[in-house]
């Protein structure tokens, strides 16, 4: 439901695979990616344990947290609010409040994304990990570095919080969808990033040769030395092999050598702007992510 306005009734939606799904909607200072937002928009958040009306909060009880993210195909904002003991996202924007957002291009809207049938479990997953789903705004990408603005409205009074977007960047190397040597350790990445402040994420699938499988999404530790910046970007290498031997494998056969890898990565530069004191506490991030897929053979 977009704030502020009527609810709307919904029809039944398609089926659709979960893949993916229990995750997908994590909001976070570190990794995580643009919401899912193909399925409409949903009268009401779902709290893990019931939902607080904003109406009955004092602004200095709600603490709040804004992201604009960035992933190189699409640009989106997102808004959670919690209040209590329960670090979740637990807080409804309702009666005259509003949630807006302020771009170069105008002021819009924020509603709650929906999903169907056949996300209600991973939902309920999430929901139990992170709280509500976060309000969600797609956004126009702005052409130069504008501070873009997220404003709670309450009667005559604006709490604005901002934030830039760190400028955009590639992943020049590896190629995604690349196939490298299983007995290279290391992993040399080339980022056309000319800003510091960037993190890794990652979701590493082996299997060795006598069909165990292990997976994991561990921390890659950049190699001691490697990095190097220059006037068109950064280069360095992370230490892959580190980080596959750290996984957990099934014992279903008796474990063998590391047969096959698949590797998803993401590189996220990280930008704070500034939150308005009036919250009980408050963050905001803007995020510029980018992600490859890799395998090792």
């Amino acid at each position: 439901m977009r704030i502020g306005q009527t609810p709307r009734s919904k029809a039944e939606r398609p089926l659709r695979a979960l893949a993916g799904a229990a995750f997908v909607g994590v909001l976070a200072a570190c990794g995580g990616g643009v919401v899912d937002d193909n399925d409409g928009e949903a009268d009401h958040l779902v709290c893990a344990t019931g939902c607080k009306p904003s109406s009955s909060l004092a602004s200095n009880e709600i603490r709040a947290y804004f992201a604009v993210l960035d992933d190189g195909s699409s640009v989106q904002a997102q808004a959670g609010f919690s209040a209590g003991s329960d670090p979740r996202f637990n807080v409804e924007i309702d009666g005259n409040d509003r949630l807006q957002l302020v771009t170069p291009k105008g002021t819009q809207d924020f509603h709650i994304p929906a999903g169907n049938v056949a996300t209600v479990i991973g939902d309920a997953l999430l929901t139990l990990i992170t709280g509500a789903k976060p309000y969600v705004s797609k956004i126009d990408p702005p052409s130069a570095a504008t501070p873009l603005r997220f404003e709670f409205v309450r009667g005559t009074t604006t709490l604005v919080s901002s934030v830039e977007l760190p400028a955009p960047f590639k992943i020049l190397s590896p190629a995604s969808r690349s196939t490298l040597p299983l007995a290279q350790r290391t992993l040399p990445i080339r980022l056309s990033a000319t800003e510091v402040g960037w993190s890794h994420y990652t979701s590493i699938d082996c299997t060795d040769v006598n069909g165990n499988k292990g997976s994991g999404t561990p921390g890659l530790d950049v190699v001691a030395g490697s990095f190097t910046r220059d006037s068109s970007g950064v280069s360095y290498s992370l230490d892959l092999g580190a980080a596959i031997d750290g996984l957990s494998y099934s014992t279903v056969h008796p474990r063998g050598a590391v047969a096959r890898c698949d590797v998803d990565l993401q590189v996220v530069v990280l930008r704070q702007g500034l939150t308005d004191p009036a919250f009980a506490s408050a963050q905001v991030y803007g995020k510029q992510a980018r992600s490859i897929s890799i395998a090792l053979r």
